[in-house]
């Protein structure tokens, strides 16, 4: 059998604190080196394009036909 304070050993609650960085752009990181790097080389944000205005088509000018009465060739008869 085993001891109590052989179990007590075994099982052991420790606390564990760890240091988090974090930028505004909400980057975590753990490593203050990272985080300095981060700041001198910051990821390029995807600029937000707006979508290509699509220009109306050019109104083309109105095709004026002109009428005209049929006309009739006369048969010249040769």
């Amino acid at each position: 059998m085993r001891k109590r304070s052989d179990v007590m050993k075994a099982h052991s609650i420790f606390v564990e604190e760890k240091t988090v960085y974090r930028c505004a752009c909400n980057a975590e990181f753990e490593d203050i080196k990272r985080a300095e790097a981060h700041l001198r080389h910051p990821p390029q944000e995807k600029a937000k394009s707006a979508k290509p205005k699509k220009h109306a088509p050019r109104r083309r000018e109105p095709m004026t036909t002109l009428q005209l009465p049929s006309l009739e060739i006369p048969d010249s008869g040769q």
